[in-house]
């Protein structure tokens, strides 16, 4: 499991969501979001995939806290 999908996990738990509510509130399903969390969504293998090439890395995350000074869950691929 990737610390993206371990970040998506914490954060929907200490906002008391369970995955069909957090699918609603973005605007898609159960599932997908499930596939995040696993690590099985496509998209996520697909960028992975393109950290690969010649000086590239690739760097997701969230942020959360005060706008000024945020806390941040990176992952680096790459």
């Amino acid at each position: 499991m990737s610390s993206l999908a371990r970040c998506l996990i914490r954060c929907r738990i200490e906002h008391g969501l369970t995955q069909v509510p957090l699918a609603k509130r973005v605007g898609t399903s159960h599932s997908a979001i499930s596939r995040l969390e696993s690590g099985q969504h496509t998209a996520t293998r697909t960028l992975r995939k393109l950290a690969t090439a010649p000086d590239m890395r690739l760097v997701i995350g969230f942020e959360h806290g005060p706008k000024k000074n945020p806390e941040r869950d990176l992952d680096v691929f790459g």
